[in-house]
């Protein structure tokens, strides 16, 4: 399985509020398998170096460069003779060493963002570009991508015969959720030993008498994973047969319930194949969201709306944007004003600047707007961004 840390949004603007001071961004594609350690650590170095090489090329205090390094060279660890594996289990069986433990245990990507004073790390679930990156300010796209992009989806398989909850993913094998209180099938939630039953119960005749128990098994269903999901935002998908998919949505509160169903019995499907059939449906929900957006985006301008990176700087900073798309492979050198959002561009990225268009989106994220990742071919005009504005701005 893959690692995942990926920061929400309270950890999001507390980076985002890190300014005025030397700031390290590393990004690097990582190997989940353990046996490739040694080759996430030695492209972590590599990185390591580089960014050491952007501080003294900007002049920066020697003694704050060696804390950095001092810095990157506990988090990679000492170097371990591969060829010595006696010794190396030795010391694994002596004492867990949580360095080891972290370069064992990765994901796709990695993010490093430190300073003299802190240290965060986050295990990502998509490939990240090697990037170092010197400045002011922390380079948080990669970050953005992986908090908006949509890689997870729920899905509620739900059958008279049983009932689970499975976690999807886009980048590695499913999981099933532990729900407290989840009934086991329709039999355990009502105590009835059988819903196909054509004699009288009491006040329970029949098919009405049927479809009451039924509702009362979908109630508690609904019940138990609506404690579980009340502080998601990812997608649920339902996988029901008729009439349970029904009596589902009727009772549903989940604010993120997919339209679409996957549809057939779910006794008949395992994990996996429910995974199959959930990944396709996050694609379509995340398409037509970018697609409502642009359409919107068509319906404002230019008004309310922009692919003008420096008027949707000015934007951001004023908290105007509701809505913002982002090419997450753009990068385009600067400085943004704290004060009015006005923008410096700059004819090469080192470490007196940043990317404006991660300035953007960062400003945009951490004033409420709803960021989307989207490849430059999805944009209007191809341009790197596309905002979406609360209000007409000048």
């Amino acid at each position: 399985m893959l690692y995942i840390d990926i920061p929400t949004l309270d950890e999001f603007k507390a980076l985002a509020q890190i300014k005025g001071e030397t700031c390290v961004s590393l990004y690097l594609p990582t190997s989940p398998l353990g046996t490739s350690a040694k080759f996430n650590r030695t492209a972590f170095k590599d990185l390591a170096k580089e960014a050491l090489s952007q501080m003294k090329e900007a002049g920066i205090d020697k003694h704050k460069i060696a804390v950095f390094e001092q810095q990157f060279d506990h988090l990679a660890g000492p170097e371990h003779n591969v060829q010595d594996e006696d010794h190396i289990r030795k010391l694994q069986r002596a004492k867990p060493d949580p360095i080891e433990s972290f370069w064992h245990y990765q994901a796709n990507g990695l993010a490093v963002l430190t300073t003299t004073s802190l240290t965060r790390m986050f295990r990502l679930p998509n490939a990240s570009k090697p990037l170092a990156e010197v400045a002011d300010r922390f380079h948080l796209t990669p970050l953005i991508r992986a908090m908006t992009s949509p890689h997870d989806i729920y899905v509620l398989a739900l059958a008279e015969e049983s009932v689970r909850l499975v976690h999807a993913f886009a980048n590695f094998p499913s999981e099933r959720v532990q729900v407290p209180n989840l009934p086991k099938n329709a039999e355990e939630a009502t105590r009835r030993p059988s819903f196909h039953v054509r004699a009288p119960r009491r006040r329970l005749q029949n098919l009405e008498g049927e479809k009451v128990l039924l509702q009362k098994y979908v109630r508690q269903v609904k019940h138990a994973i609506h404690n579980v999901l009340a502080q998601q935002n990812a997608p649920l998908v339902l996988a029901a047969e008729e009439p349970l998919a029904s009596m589902f949505r009727s009772l549903n509160t989940y604010p993120r319930l997919a339209d679409e169903i996957i549809e057939g019995n779910p006794d008949q499907r395992t994990d996996a194949e429910l995974e199959d059939a959930a990944i396709p449906i996050l694609d379509r929900l995340y398409s037509r969201e970018l697609k409502a957006v642009i359409a919107r985006y068509d319906e404002l301008k230019p008004r309310r709306a922009t692919t003008d990176v420096s008027y949707a700087a000015h934007a951001a900073t004023a908290g105007a944007i509701d809505q913002l798309l982002v090419d997450l492979d753009a990068v385009i050198p600067g400085l943004v004003s704290d004060i009015d959002g006005s923008v410096t561009y700059s004819a090469s990225d080192d470490a007196e600047t940043y990317s404006v268009v991660d300035e953007v989106a960062r400003r945009a994220l951490y004033t409420g707007a709803r960021v989307m990742g989207a490849r430059k071919e999805e944009l209007p005009d191809h341009a790197p961004l596309t905002a979406i504005l609360r209000y007409p701005f000048h």
